[in-house]
């Protein structure tokens, strides 16, 4: 799980969804042929169920983005797309193929060290015309209202929990609009429900002073403040067993939701102070009220939890 009080990583070269994304049968044929006619694309067939497929994805990723747009990494769910698996004659989950100039020109299945990994990416990076990847792929200028509805489209995919999906939509705008400030606000809000502690350290330390302005940016830092804030507490096992024995503990709750956001967990942060103030509204001048509502404002309105924290606090506060 990932947590926000750890020490921050040295800042990555780029977002790491940038020049990752997802497909189907139907956009195959633009969003791998077409494109590796640019650039070399990498083409990962997995499944939800596959265990090694968890494995191996975050590694190409973490490897992709390092690249910084030399290669593209395209996305394919096999259980959603069987005919796609068919044509490439997919066997077995993991199956990675890449293509360059629409052809394809290596491969491999299962799980592999992540030092294969790399030296097999290097290999596709050497294919390719030196600066092949510098504005290669990107679509052209997309009109306001393409843009609208691609990001309704990525924020339902976040408010349905599907958040790599949402990240793929987000990284298309962002390849369209770099200057999209909610679109990578958006990829940080996944990386930090996907637990991805090293991509998000890596955004916001990438932010300029202008960019960092933005409210949903500015949420995330703030809960990455507040997660720094929770060190030296107990850990949450302690905490909930603190409660278990004395569910009068109220202390115990309130640092419990610390704990809760320090790991991302936001969830169960609401749910913890929601609790408390359930038990005494007025504990501590109203401390854990105030602490939702720190939670709420750095959440923002677009995030589902806000809506239906403030519904369970609103049913206590006027019941």
């Amino acid at each position: 799980m990932l947590d926000l009080s750890a020490p921050k990583k040295p800042n990555g070269s780029s977002a790491p969804s940038a020049f990752i994304s997802d497909t189907d049968t139907a956009g195959f044929e633009k969003d791998v042929l077409a494109l590796s006619l640019q650039k070399p694309v990498i083409v990962d067939f997995w499944a939800p169920w596959c265990g090694p497929c968890k494995q191996l994805m975050p590694v190409l990723e973490k490897l992709v983005a390092a690249q910084g747009g030399a290669v593209q990494l395209v996305k394919v769910n096999v259980d959603e797309n069987p005919e796609l698996s068919q044509m490439l004659r997919v066997q077995s989950v993991p199956t990675v193929y890449a293509f360059f100039q629409g052809q394809p020109v290596d491969g491999f299945m299962g799980a592999k060290p992540e030092s294969e990994l790399k030296a097999f990416i290097d290999k596709l990076v050497k294919m390719a015309p030196e600066g092949a990847g510098e504005g290669a792929g990107a679509p052209d200028a997309l009109p306001p209202e393409a843009l609208e509805k691609m990001m309704a489209q990525a924020e339902g995919f976040f408010a349905e929990g599907q958040y790599m999906d949402a990240m793929g939509v987000y990284g298309t705008i962002m390849e369209a609009a770099p200057e999209n400030m909610d679109a990578l606000s958006g990829i940080g809000w996944c990386l930090l429900a996907t637990g991805d502690g090293e991509g998000l350290s890596e955004l916001l330390g990438q932010l300029t002073p202008e960019q960092k302005q933005h409210p949903r940016l500015q949420g995330l830092q703030k809960l990455v403040e507040m997660g720094e804030a929770a060190q030296g507490l107990e850990d949450a096992a302690a905490l909930e067993g603190k409660i278990a024995q004395n569910p009068k503990d109220l202390q115990a709750y309130y640092d419990l939701a610390r704990q809760k956001i320090a790991r991302a967990d936001l969830e169960g942060a609401v749910d913890a102070l929601v609790t408390l103030t359930q038990k005494d509204r007025e504990w501590e001048e109203q401390k854990a009220r105030r602490l939702l509502l720190d939670l709420f404002e750095a959440m923002g309105p677009q995030h589902p939890l806000t809506a239906q924290g403030r519904r369970r606090l609103s049913a206590i506060l006027f019941s």
